[in-house]
């Protein structure tokens, strides 16, 4: 049985600037971003429990 291949390295791969990383690692951007996605969901479920 041959094994697949593992791909270890992507070189053509872009990668982030200092300012992508710096607002991925921003606690406070990230909070925001957490409380947003929370809202998002209750809303799909209170909308979904609302029918009559």
């Amino acid at each position: 049985m041959s094994e697949s291949p593992v791909i270890r390295e992507y070189p053509e791969v872009p990668l982030p600037t200092k300012k992508t990383l710096a607002r991925r690692q921003n606690i406070a951007i990230q909070a925001v971003k957490f409380a947003g996605s929370a809202l998002n969901i209750m809303m799909m479920v209170i909308k979904g429990h609302d029918k009559d």
